[in-house]
Protein backbone atom coordinates (compact mmCIF):
# COMPACT_ATOMS: atom_id res chain seq x y z
CA UNK A 1 0.00 0.00 0.00
CA UNK A 2 1.24 3.65 -0.88
CA UNK A 3 0.64 6.40 1.05
CA UNK A 4 -1.19 9.01 -0.86
CA UNK A 5 1.59 12.41 -1.60
CA UNK A 6 0.99 15.70 -2.19
CA UNK A 7 4.12 17.78 -3.48
CA UNK A 8 3.81 21.31 -2.58
CA UNK A 9 6.31 24.02 -4.60
CA UNK A 10 6.74 27.74 -3.82
CA UNK A 11 7.50 30.51 -6.44
CA UNK A 12 8.60 33.52 -6.83
CA UNK A 13 9.03 35.06 -10.31
CA UNK A 14 10.46 31.57 -11.28
CA UNK A 15 7.85 31.35 -14.60
CA UNK A 16 11.19 29.56 -16.99
CA UNK A 17 11.68 26.94 -13.92
CA UNK A 18 8.44 26.17 -13.51
CA UNK A 19 8.28 25.28 -17.62
CA UNK A 20 11.60 23.67 -16.96
CA UNK A 21 10.96 21.29 -14.02
CA UNK A 22 7.36 20.79 -13.10
CA UNK A 23 7.40 18.35 -16.32
CA UNK A 24 9.88 16.12 -14.23
CA UNK A 25 7.36 16.05 -10.85
CA UNK A 26 3.88 15.40 -13.17
CA UNK A 27 5.97 12.16 -14.77
CA UNK A 28 7.32 11.08 -10.97
CA UNK A 29 3.51 11.60 -10.14
CA UNK A 30 2.82 9.58 -12.74
CA UNK A 31 4.97 6.64 -11.97
CA UNK A 32 4.35 6.62 -8.16
CA UNK A 33 1.83 3.44 -7.41
CA UNK A 34 -0.06 5.47 -4.74
CA UNK A 35 -2.24 8.66 -5.27
CA UNK A 36 -0.74 12.32 -5.68
CA UNK A 37 -1.14 15.76 -5.89
CA UNK A 38 0.32 18.87 -6.66
CA UNK A 39 0.45 22.24 -5.29
CA UNK A 40 2.10 25.40 -6.42
CA UNK A 41 2.13 28.33 -3.97
CA UNK A 42 2.89 31.78 -6.28
CA UNK A 43 4.60 34.15 -3.61
CA UNK A 44 3.12 37.07 -5.15
CA UNK A 45 5.17 37.28 -8.98
CA UNK A 46 5.26 39.75 -11.18
CA UNK A 47 6.56 37.43 -14.22
CA UNK A 48 4.17 35.00 -16.43
CA UNK A 49 3.94 32.53 -13.72
CA UNK A 50 0.42 32.21 -12.78
CA UNK A 51 -0.41 32.46 -16.62
CA UNK A 52 2.26 29.41 -17.22
CA UNK A 53 0.69 27.47 -14.48
CA UNK A 54 -2.63 27.81 -15.53
CA UNK A 55 -2.29 27.69 -19.68
CA UNK A 56 0.14 24.62 -19.15
CA UNK A 57 0.25 22.72 -16.07
CA UNK A 58 -3.74 22.51 -14.72
CA UNK A 59 -3.22 20.04 -12.68
CA UNK A 60 -1.93 21.89 -10.74
CA UNK A 61 -3.84 23.49 -7.67
CA UNK A 62 -2.79 26.93 -7.26
CA UNK A 63 -2.25 29.27 -3.92
CA UNK A 64 -2.05 32.41 -4.38
CA UNK A 65 0.21 35.24 -2.40
CA UNK A 66 -1.15 38.95 -3.28
CA UNK A 67 1.83 39.92 -2.24
CA UNK A 68 5.78 38.40 -1.78
CA UNK A 69 5.81 36.63 1.85
CA UNK A 70 9.03 34.92 1.35
CA UNK A 71 9.97 31.11 1.73
CA UNK A 72 8.60 29.65 4.82
CA UNK A 73 4.94 31.15 3.92
CA UNK A 74 4.76 30.02 1.37
CA UNK A 75 5.71 26.71 2.54
CA UNK A 76 3.29 27.08 5.31
CA UNK A 77 0.48 28.25 2.45
CA UNK A 78 1.37 24.88 0.22
CA UNK A 79 1.37 22.92 3.97
CA UNK A 80 -2.02 23.41 4.88
CA UNK A 81 -3.72 23.57 1.92
CA UNK A 82 -2.50 20.29 1.49
CA UNK A 83 -5.17 17.26 1.94
CA UNK A 84 -2.40 14.45 2.85
CA UNK A 85 -0.21 13.48 5.70
CA UNK A 86 2.99 13.27 3.75
CA UNK A 87 4.05 15.80 1.77
CA UNK A 88 7.23 16.33 -0.92
CA UNK A 89 8.33 20.07 -0.16
CA UNK A 90 10.23 21.21 -3.65
CA UNK A 91 11.96 24.24 -4.48
CA UNK A 92 10.98 25.29 -8.20
CA UNK A 93 14.75 25.03 -9.22
CA UNK A 94 14.74 21.31 -8.81
CA UNK A 95 14.77 18.03 -11.06
CA UNK A 96 13.15 14.85 -9.93
CA UNK A 97 13.96 11.70 -10.38
CA UNK A 98 11.18 8.95 -11.86
CA UNK A 99 10.98 6.74 -9.02
CA UNK A 100 11.33 8.89 -6.17
CA UNK A 101 8.39 8.64 -4.03
CA UNK A 102 7.95 5.37 -4.04
CA UNK A 103 11.76 5.29 -2.52
CA UNK A 104 11.20 7.47 -0.04
CA UNK A 105 7.59 6.86 1.24
CA UNK A 106 8.19 3.72 3.04
CA UNK A 107 10.45 4.90 5.42
CA UNK A 108 7.23 6.83 7.15
CA UNK A 109 5.99 2.95 8.14
CA UNK A 110 8.08 4.15 11.44
CA UNK A 111 6.05 6.72 13.09
CA UNK A 112 8.85 8.34 14.39
CA UNK A 113 9.83 9.26 11.36
CA UNK A 114 9.86 13.04 10.32
CA UNK A 115 11.48 13.58 7.43
CA UNK A 116 14.04 12.16 4.52
CA UNK A 117 15.40 13.30 1.49
CA UNK A 118 17.27 11.88 -1.64
CA UNK A 119 20.88 12.40 -3.04
CA UNK A 120 21.29 15.93 -4.33
CA UNK A 121 23.22 16.20 -7.84
CA UNK A 122 23.86 19.79 -9.16
CA UNK A 123 23.77 20.58 -12.75
CA UNK A 124 26.80 19.14 -13.45
CA UNK A 125 26.18 15.58 -12.10
CA UNK A 126 28.46 16.45 -8.77
CA UNK A 127 27.08 15.29 -5.38
CA UNK A 128 26.49 18.07 -3.55
CA UNK A 129 28.03 17.66 0.21
CA UNK A 130 24.61 18.71 2.02
CA UNK A 131 22.76 15.68 0.71
CA UNK A 132 23.49 14.06 3.52
CA UNK A 133 24.15 16.60 6.59
CA UNK A 134 26.23 14.88 8.83
CA UNK A 135 27.63 17.33 11.27
CA UNK A 136 29.79 17.42 14.45
CA UNK A 137 30.93 20.38 16.77
CA UNK A 138 34.38 21.06 15.73
CA UNK A 139 36.05 24.72 16.26
CA UNK A 140 33.36 26.51 17.67
CA UNK A 141 30.55 25.67 15.14
CA UNK A 142 28.90 22.74 13.57
CA UNK A 143 30.45 21.51 10.39
CA UNK A 144 29.78 19.56 7.66
CA UNK A 145 31.32 15.81 7.64
CA UNK A 146 32.67 14.68 4.34
CA UNK A 147 31.33 11.61 2.95
CA UNK A 148 31.11 9.44 -0.10
CA UNK A 149 28.56 8.58 -2.17
CA UNK A 150 30.21 5.14 -2.31
CA UNK A 151 30.03 4.45 1.35
CA UNK A 152 26.37 5.92 1.97
CA UNK A 153 24.99 3.51 -0.73
CA UNK A 154 26.96 0.37 1.05
CA UNK A 155 25.62 1.34 4.25
CA UNK A 156 21.93 1.04 2.45
CA UNK A 157 22.72 -1.93 1.07
CA UNK A 158 23.67 -3.36 4.34
CA UNK A 159 19.82 -2.41 5.38
CA UNK A 160 21.29 0.46 7.32
CA UNK A 161 19.40 3.69 7.65
CA UNK A 162 21.44 7.07 7.34
CA UNK A 163 20.06 9.61 9.92
CA UNK A 164 21.41 13.31 8.93
CA UNK A 165 20.88 16.30 11.20
CA UNK A 166 18.00 17.48 8.96
CA UNK A 167 16.95 17.05 5.33
CA UNK A 168 17.38 19.39 2.87
CA UNK A 169 14.83 22.06 2.22
CA UNK A 170 14.16 22.45 -1.17
CA UNK A 171 13.53 18.62 -2.07
CA UNK A 172 12.24 16.82 1.18
CA UNK A 173 9.46 14.49 2.53
CA UNK A 174 8.07 15.28 5.54
CA UNK A 175 4.91 14.20 7.90
CA UNK A 176 2.25 17.28 7.60
CA UNK A 177 1.13 16.74 11.89
CA UNK A 178 4.49 16.94 13.13
CA UNK A 179 5.68 19.96 10.77
CA UNK A 180 2.63 21.59 12.02
CA UNK A 181 3.21 20.09 15.52
CA UNK A 182 6.57 22.46 15.70
CA UNK A 183 5.10 25.30 13.84
CA UNK A 184 6.85 24.64 10.61
CA UNK A 185 9.54 26.75 10.03
CA UNK A 186 10.18 29.29 12.25
CA UNK A 187 9.84 32.94 11.77
CA UNK A 188 13.14 34.05 13.12
CA UNK A 189 14.86 33.11 10.27
CA UNK A 190 12.78 35.10 7.61
CA UNK A 191 13.34 35.83 4.74
CA UNK A 192 15.57 32.53 3.32
CA UNK A 193 18.30 29.88 4.98
CA UNK A 194 19.24 27.91 7.75
CA UNK A 195 14.96 27.47 8.51
CA UNK A 196 15.35 23.66 7.14
CA UNK A 197 18.59 23.33 9.62
CA UNK A 198 16.61 24.48 12.35
CA UNK A 199 13.71 22.76 12.07
CA UNK A 200 15.59 19.03 12.13
CA UNK A 201 16.99 19.93 14.81
CA UNK A 202 14.06 20.76 16.62
CA UNK A 203 12.39 17.72 15.37
CA UNK A 204 15.72 15.29 16.79
CA UNK A 205 14.97 17.46 19.89
CA UNK A 206 11.32 15.75 20.76
CA UNK A 207 13.31 12.69 19.11
CA UNK A 208 11.49 12.36 15.24
CA UNK A 209 14.36 11.37 12.99
CA UNK A 210 15.25 12.26 9.68
CA UNK A 211 17.23 10.17 7.08
CA UNK A 212 19.02 10.59 3.61
CA UNK A 213 18.30 8.23 1.08
CA UNK A 214 20.93 7.79 -1.31
CA UNK A 215 19.27 5.50 -3.89
CA UNK A 216 17.13 8.02 -5.72
CA UNK A 217 18.06 11.75 -6.50
CA UNK A 218 17.26 14.88 -7.83
CA UNK A 219 19.15 17.30 -9.42
CA UNK A 220 19.59 21.29 -8.11
CA UNK A 221 19.77 23.86 -10.43
CA UNK A 222 22.71 26.77 -9.92
CA UNK A 223 20.24 29.76 -10.00
CA UNK A 224 16.84 29.76 -8.43
CA UNK A 225 14.31 32.14 -7.42
CA UNK A 226 16.32 33.73 -4.32
CA UNK A 227 19.82 34.48 -6.56
CA UNK A 228 17.94 35.69 -9.11
CA UNK A 229 15.59 38.70 -7.52
CA UNK A 230 18.06 39.23 -4.10
CA UNK A 231 21.60 41.10 -4.03
CA UNK A 232 24.41 38.91 -3.60
CA UNK A 233 25.41 40.83 -0.03
CA UNK A 234 22.71 40.81 1.18
CA UNK A 235 21.74 37.27 0.54
CA UNK A 236 25.58 36.03 2.55
CA UNK A 237 24.74 38.74 4.86
CA UNK A 238 21.31 36.74 5.83
CA UNK A 239 22.81 33.64 5.54
CA UNK A 240 25.84 34.76 8.43
CA UNK A 241 23.14 35.95 10.65
CA UNK A 242 21.02 32.83 10.60
CA UNK A 243 24.62 30.64 11.18
CA UNK A 244 24.68 32.64 14.44
CA UNK A 245 21.18 32.46 15.24
CA UNK A 246 21.10 28.61 14.57
CA UNK A 247 23.92 27.65 16.75
CA UNK A 248 23.14 29.76 20.03
CA UNK A 249 19.51 28.74 19.68
CA UNK A 250 20.60 25.60 20.14
CA UNK A 251 24.14 24.93 20.76
CA UNK A 252 24.38 23.87 24.69
CA UNK A 253 25.74 25.92 27.42
CA UNK A 254 29.42 24.95 27.56
CA UNK A 255 29.70 24.63 23.71
CA UNK A 256 28.16 28.34 23.27
CA UNK A 257 31.10 29.74 26.50
CA UNK A 258 33.94 27.84 26.15
CA UNK A 259 34.07 27.15 22.48
CA UNK A 260 31.63 29.16 19.79
CA UNK A 261 31.80 32.85 21.51
CA UNK A 262 35.53 32.94 21.20
CA UNK A 263 35.57 31.65 18.03
CA UNK A 264 33.27 33.78 16.68
CA UNK A 265 34.93 36.77 18.70
CA UNK A 266 38.38 35.49 17.03
CA UNK A 267 36.54 34.88 13.26
CA UNK A 268 34.76 38.89 13.74
CA UNK A 269 38.48 40.23 14.73
CA UNK A 270 39.54 39.25 11.56
CA UNK A 271 36.82 39.98 9.75
CA UNK A 272 37.02 43.51 10.82
CA UNK A 273 40.48 44.33 10.17
CA UNK A 274 39.80 43.32 6.40
CA UNK A 275 36.82 45.38 6.49
CA UNK A 276 34.47 42.75 6.08
CA UNK A 277 31.48 44.51 6.18
CA UNK A 278 29.19 42.34 4.66
CA UNK A 279 29.86 39.73 7.60
CA UNK A 280 29.70 41.85 10.15
CA UNK A 281 26.37 43.18 9.54
CA UNK A 282 25.70 39.47 9.32
CA UNK A 283 26.45 39.28 13.59
CA UNK A 284 24.79 42.80 13.91
CA UNK A 285 21.42 41.62 12.56
CA UNK A 286 22.18 38.59 15.01
CA UNK A 287 22.36 40.61 17.99
CA UNK A 288 19.57 42.43 17.21
CA UNK A 289 17.07 39.37 17.29
CA UNK A 290 19.05 37.93 20.42
CA UNK A 291 15.46 38.39 22.67
CA UNK A 292 13.80 36.34 20.30
CA UNK A 293 16.81 33.83 20.65
CA UNK A 294 16.58 33.37 23.88
CA UNK A 295 13.13 32.87 24.04
CA UNK A 296 13.13 30.15 21.27
CA UNK A 297 15.71 28.65 22.66
CA UNK A 298 13.78 28.36 26.35
CA UNK A 299 11.13 26.92 24.51
CA UNK A 300 12.81 24.72 22.68
CA UNK A 301 14.04 23.13 26.72
CA UNK A 302 10.35 22.48 27.56
CA UNK A 303 10.08 19.94 24.76
CA UNK A 304 13.71 18.29 24.27
CA UNK A 305 13.49 14.42 25.10
CA UNK A 306 16.81 14.13 22.83
CA UNK A 307 20.24 16.13 23.68
CA UNK A 308 22.54 18.11 20.32
CA UNK A 309 25.72 15.72 22.11
CA UNK A 310 23.55 12.92 21.68
CA UNK A 311 22.73 13.70 18.05
CA UNK A 312 26.02 14.33 17.16
CA UNK A 313 27.27 11.30 18.90
CA UNK A 314 24.64 9.03 16.96
CA UNK A 315 25.96 10.86 13.73
CA UNK A 316 29.55 10.26 14.37
CA UNK A 317 29.17 6.67 14.42
CA UNK A 318 28.13 6.82 10.77
CA UNK A 319 32.06 8.90 10.06
CA UNK A 320 34.38 6.36 10.79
Amino acid sequence: MHAPITVVIPNYNGAHLLKKNIPSVLNAMVHYPGESFLIVVDDGSSDHSIDVLKDEFPQAKLVLHTQNKGFAEAIHSGVNAANTELLFLLNSDVEVSLNIFAALTPYFEDTNTFSVNPLIYDERKQVKRHSWNLRQFKFGTLKLVNWTLEKALQLRSEGKRLPCAYAHGGSFMVRKSMFLALGGFHPIYKPFYSEDYDLGLRAWSRGWESYFEPGVHIVHQSVGSIRSNVKMNYIKAIRRRNRYILEWMHLTRCQLIFCAIPASLIQLLGELLLLDHVNLRGFYLACLKLPEVLRARAELRKTQVMALDDLLAMMRRFCQ
